[in-house]
């Protein structure tokens, strides 16, 4: 009797190639309702990144105003999207392409390609800004009193016509008199807010006039000096700004050993709402002040905040950013999360050009010192 063969042709219901074919095509369906999701989520979130700018962080609800402070995560998550959509060729590609063009016009404040090696003509003065962080906050921890003789030994090096410096801080008068003496600083001007601690100007240029703003509310402040530079008066303001006042290493540390994430995060958010608002009303003082200035005005120092934000926009308009017209690499300028944060700037007169910014990474403080060349 022949011997008969059996085959399996048929597999119960869910299970076989059919069944892993079903699983992996809900798989799919559930990635693309996901990246959708994210996609649509993101563009909102730029969105509301570009339009903060505009509004004074007072009018703001709590959760839009920090929108703009996120705007460089924002970005990132948006370009991550665009990425895998265009990747897995999903139309929803476009929406993220579209929401990621208007960055075009930020890219050069955080990032740039090319440096204007002309040098020009006429006698172009070179202008320093350095947050010292009182001469405490090196980033290799060094003690205060050599490291303010590396700050010092580095300013020589760098030969600036003027320095503004923020948190300045000196051991005795005898110190602050002697600061620099190696250079043709013999015009100055030091205004604190406690003693021998606050912002400095010095110049080889004359200062033919001086004055100090402090913010109601806050202990920044920012000081003023008219300069004689060969016949033609410039004013230079030096800012401190409001700052956040907060330590993401101390915060995470927080969060680890209690485990209270939501009430340490809600913490973290009003104090940024905080400072905000006192930087928008330390803006407004400040262009206020500007605008009974009968000279040509530089606006340098540490504004605490980022390009995408109501502080920069504000103090930049009829100026120009000296990063922006004579940059290279990465703009940023505070030493912790390097390089998403840019917060310390030289922002110029129209009439005015720059050439050879810089921005060196040296470990006297938690931030960076910025330069440029200044011609007219």
């Amino acid at each position: 009797m022949p011997r008969v063969r059996k085959y399996n042709y048929l597999t119960e219901p869910g299970k076989g190639k059919s069944g892993k074919k079903s699983r992996r095509q809900g798989h799919l369906l559930i990635g693309d309702v996901l990246l959708k999701l994210f996609a649509i989520l993101g563009a909102i979130a730029l969105m509301l990144s570009y339009v903060s700018v505009y509004l004074k962080p007072s009018e703001l609800s709590s959760v839009l105003m920090f929108f703009g402070l996120y705007f460089i995560p924002i970005l990132f998550f948006n370009l991550i999207i665009f990425i895998i959509a265009l990747i897995r060729l999903r139309f929803i590609a476009l929406l993220s392409f579209i929401v990621l063009l208007p960055t075009l016009f930020y890219a050069d404040l955080f990032v740039k390609f090319g440096k204007n090696e002309e040098i020009p003509e006429g006698q172009p003065f070179k202008i320093l800004t350095y947050n010292v962080g009182k001469m405490e906050l090196s980033l290799d921890k060094t003690a205060k009193d050599p490291n303010t003789v590396r700050v010092e030994e580095f300013l020589k090096e760098e030969k600036p016509d003027i320095v503004c410096i923020q948190e300045f801080s000196a051991q005795s008068e005898e110190a602050y008199a002697s600061y620099l003496a190696g250079l043709p600083y013999r015009h100055h001007y030091f205004a604190s807010t406690r003693p021998l601690y606050g912002n400095v100007i010095f110049s080889k240029y004359p200062i033919v006039d001086t004055g100090r703003m402090t913010f109601e509310g806050g202990t920044n402040m920012c000081i003023w000096a008219d300069l004689d530079i060969d016949g033609r008066i410039l004013r230079v303001y030096n800012c401190h700004l409001q700052s956040n006042s907060i330590s993401f290493t101390n915060l995470i540390q927080r969060m680890a050993s209690k485990g209270e994430i939501k009430s340490e995060v809600r913490q973290v958010h009003e104090k940024l709402r905080g400072s905000n608002t006192l930087r928008a009303q330390q803006v407004e003082d400040i262009l206020a002040h500007c605008g009974t200035c009968p000279h040509p005005l530089v606006i340098c120092g540490d504004f605490n905040d980022t390009p995408v934000s109501h502080t920069y926009h504000k103090l930049r308009q009829g100026r120009k950013d000296s990063f922006a017209e004579a940059g290279k690499g990465f703009g940023a300028s505070y030493a912790y999360l390097w390089p998403l944060l840019r917060i310390d700037y030289i922002l110029l007169p129209k009439d005015y050009s720059a050439y050879q910014n810089e921005i060196k990474r040296v470990k006297f403080s938690d931030h960076y010192p910025v330069s440029t060349y200044i011609y007219r």
